[in-house]
């Protein structure tokens, strides 16, 4: 079979054909359930280029730490905490279903920005905004996303977990938290229904009888039930972490979360007849009811909306003053609605008195209506699909007229008309959709908070989104696969290469170590697990943390102060260099370098202490700024080593991820961007002068810079310390030898100059509109293919992705191999490595 390949012009295929190229997948022919793979597709690597990777991999689309991930044993934890978790998460899978999928990567970096995102629900999420969310119409970023707007959310999750507790534990639990006072030495349950307070002793007594201690119980008062603090109760209670909780501290422990369905079943029947509702909804239609809970306790009454879900039980949560004595105090209250309140009494169900007014419900359930209107599907369902024939398709449904159905387009359609329909045209996809686990929740809110914010991202392989906060959202490798196609070429080729990645997200370290996981799916493409010898550069202050993670490096990296401009201090700093401070700092760099280019950041400190000319209150401004930096232990005098980076057949990565701040990180990719096209314009001009002479070519080998998160680097609406050094490379850096590979997850973001000059694209599946137009930019008028048709026909495989070769002036589909070597997440401590540091 033949084979395609990409950035090699007609004289170089014919005169080497496939030698000197990567193995990067194989073409994608036929769409939906026809396309199918044929041919494999090569990257030629002998010639410089221009290349742009773009697509979802997992960088920045983040959620904050905080936000709670349902694990597959029913657990519930925050996803700062999932480095080393193996536990599978929830998401969505191919039928609309809720699932459990696997989790494989941890990602985490530190942003500037987020959006807080409130639903009609009362659900919360912050997450940055290019995060994207599932919209009727696809995923779409957050920052595309306005009030109104519907997004996804789980109608039931239906995960229980298998460790048991005692029944009487469950109904303790239950209890104490609806109604006990947990503190002032004693534990306190207070209830007027008789059966509850016959139960609860009963309970009681069986914990006695399991866990001894004398003296516990007794009556205090007339519905009050309490013990001392000798007592077990009290004990287990404090094991717990529940005793001294007030009514705003309360929260369902742990434990509750891995009961088993039957367990938890109970648990919630019994926290719901204590401070439950049912009642008959008040107003014109008495035939609606309603069930709610209440409590001080924000915790609380999220754990109790998450607990519900499990059972399909759909609820709100809204803000309630309660008055106390006179005193308005804040509360909350959850109210499951009409449409949810049969679900509830068949899943869940009322214990004592209530169960009453349970019967009473249940006897009339005939005659009582629900809101019709809350679980719909969106109205831009009519934007994606249109029935052949309304009037047709209305005759089938039963309408007297049947054109009368077109009139459904103005408005949200109910699950139940859009499953007629799709039953009427047998229509499969249709048919998932209102079928689907999907609630379709409106944002009612929306905050963008500014600040210093750890977030963090996970890696869900083939469906690539998961459950958080109950919302349900997308998640995270192409340009490790060209890394591992440079290691694997003919030595007498590798050696007249180099590679450089700049890694500022900490993610390729792991390529030293073969791909274990995918073992079974890297035998279908004949393939076999295998790591690459890489060279990891990394910050020499921060040696320690990775020798603690049984991470190797191999060489240690500091930036040289002395190599810096004034101004690209400025541009860190944030200073104006007209302004009296960046005056300043031009007069202190000036007298620096006039010295000597040898000098530390506590040198231009005494430099600026010492200028006579300037006011104090400018060198103070200036002077913090720079014992700030030079607190992080990564500045010197020395001068920055290319040799290690530039030997032939080597692969560097530059591990920056430690660097705080995308301004720091900018410094030493403008420092190594003008090292690399300085060394390279020289050889160059050493190869041609031996040609002349008719010498044997030899010195520094050509360069492969590979550059993630690069829309950081070379942005389109601001000027970095990177940008006038990466520009560079991107219009001169061909003719000496450099190939630049930008990588990033939003094209938009980069440079317009970096995009017209790219004569590979690489891009997996894009939700933003302005990614696509990105990509419309690099098209040329000979491609009559459409960019956004030709991502949209991809199958909905692992690794599609298009690619376009400005060469043959071609666009192909694809899927990318799999890697062969360990693709890390972004801790480092993602994998442990048994073996231990070395360094040199």
């Amino acid at each position: 079979m033949y084979e395609i390949i990409v950035g090699r012009n007609s004289d170089d295929l014919k005169k080497y054909g496939s030698i000197g190229t990567a193995y990067i997948g194989k073409h994608v022919v036929g769409t939906g359930e026809d396309a199918h793979t044929t041919s494999k597709i090569l990257l030629d690597l002998i010639r410089p280029h221009v290349m742009l990777v773009c697509g979802k991999r997992g960088s920045g689309k983040c959620l904050h730490g905080d936000t709670l991930i349902t694990l597959s044993d029913g657990s519930v934890a925050p996803i700062k905490d999932l480095a080393n978790d193996t536990r599978s998460v929830l998401g969505l899978n191919n039928d609309l279903k809720i699932g459990v999928l696997q989790k494989t990567e941890f990602f985490k970096r530190r942003v500037d920005k987020l959006v807080k995102i409130r639903l009609r629900s009362g659900k919360e999420i912050r997450l940055t905004p290019e995060h994207p969310l599932l919209t009727i119409k696809g995923w779409k970023q957050v920052n595309e996303l306005s009030i109104g707007s519907r997004v996804a959310t789980p109608r039931t999750l239906d995960c229980f977990g298998n460790k048991e507790l005692e029944d009487y534990k469950t109904k303790l639990l239950a209890y104490l938290i609806a109604e006990g006072h947990l503190g002032n030495g004693f534990v306190l349950f207070s209830n007027s229904d008789p059966e509850m307070m016959s139960e609860f002793k009963s309970c009681v007594e069986e914990f006695v009888l399991s866990n001894p201690v004398r003296n516990e119980f007794g009556q205090f008062s007339k519905g009050n039930y309490g013990a001392n603090t000798k007592s077990s109760i009290t004990k287990w209670l404090i094991g717990l972490g529940l005793y001294d909780k007030r009514s705003a501290g309360k929260f369902i422990p742990d434990c509750v979360f891995n009961l088993p369905r039957n367990q938890l079943s109970l648990f919630l029947n019994r926290l719901f007849s204590c401070d439950g509702s049912l009642y008959n909804k008040k107003g014109r239609n008495r035939t609606q009811w309603e069930i709610s809970y209440s409590s001080r306790s924000e915790i609380l009454i999220r754990q109790v909306q998450h607990l519900l879900l499990r059972f399909g039980v759909l609820s709100r949560i809204r803000p309630k003053i309660t008055k106390i004595n006179g005193k308005r105090i804040p509360s909350f209250e959850i109210v499951v609605g009409s449409e949810s309140v049969t679900t509830f009494i068949k899943r869940i169900g009322f214990f004592g008195e209530k169960k009453g007014l349970q019967k009473v419900y249940t006897a009339n359930e005939h005659v009582i209506k629900r809101n019709p209107n809350t679980d719909t599907i969106p109205e831009g369902i009519w934007d994606i699909y249109r029935p052949k024939n309304w009037a047709e398709l209305g005759r089938k449904m039963g309408y007297s007229m049947g054109k009368a159905l077109r009139t459904s387009i103005n408005y949200s359609p109910s699950r139940q008309k859009l499953l007629q329909m799709a039953e009427a045209e047998q229509n499969e996809n249709l048919a998932l959709l209102a079928k689907s686990d999907i609630f379709w929740d409106e944002i009612i809110m929306m905050e963008e908070l500014e600040g210093s914010f750890d977030v963090f991202d996970i890696s869900v392989p083939e469906f690539h989104n998961f459950v958080a906060n109950e919302i349900i959202v997308h998640n995270s490798y192409s340009a490790g696969v060209i890394a591992e196609e440079m290691a694997a070429l003919p030595k007498e080729l590798r050696d007249n290469l180099a590679f450089i990645i700049i890694d500022p997200m900490g993610i390729y370290w792991s390529m030293k170590n073969p791909n274990e996981k995918d073992s079974d799916l890297l035998r279908k493409w004949d393939l076999k697990q295998k790591g690459v010898d890489i060279s990891l550069f990394v910050p020499g202050s921060k040696i320690a943390e990775y020798e603690s993670a049984g991470i190797l490096w191999d060489h240690t990296i500091s930036l040289p102060a002395g190599e810096f401009t004034a101004e690209d201090w400025a541009i860190t700093f944030n200073i104006e260099m007209f302004s009296d401070a960046g005056v300043l700092l031009g007069r202190a760099i000036k007298n620096l370098k006039e010295k000597s280019t040898a000098y530390g950041v506590k040198d231009i400190i005494n430099e600026i202490d010492s200028d006579k000319r300037a006011d104090q209150k400018h060198k103070d401004v200036l002077r913090s700024l720079f014992e700030n930096i030079d607190s992080w232990g990564i500045f010197s005098k020395e001068k920055i080593s290319l040799e290690e980076m530039f030997k032939p057949g080597s692969i560097s990565v530059i591990d920056i991820s430690h660097y705080e701040g995308w301004a720091i990180k900018n410094l030493f990719v403008s420092l190594i961007s003008k090292k690399i096209y300085q060394a390279r314009l020289l050889s160059r001009k050493e190869e041609e002068a031996k040609s002349i002479a008719g010498e044997e070519k030899s010195g520094m080998p050509m360069v492969w810079l590979m550059i993630d998160e690069s829309h950081q680097f070379l942005p389109n609406d601001a000027k970095t310390t990177s940008t006038e050094a990466l520009l560079t490379l991107v219009k001169l850096g061909r003719e000496p030898g450099i190939s630049t590979v930008f990588i990033t997850q939003q094209p938009y973001k980069l440079h317009p100059d970096a995009l017209s000059q790219t004569d590979v694209v690489l891009s997996h599946r894009l939700t933003s509109e302005q990614d696509v137009k990105a990509l419309e930019t690099v098209m040329q008028t000979y491609l009559l293919n459409n960019i956004q048709k030709s991502i949209d026909d991809l199958p909905k495989w692992k690794g599609t992705a298009i690619i376009l070769d400005d060469n043959s002036e071609k666009l192909y589909s694809l899927v990318v191999r799999p890697r062969t070597s360990w693709h890390a997440g972004g801790s480092p401590i993602a994998i442990k490595n048994d073996q231990g540091t070395r360094n040199n």
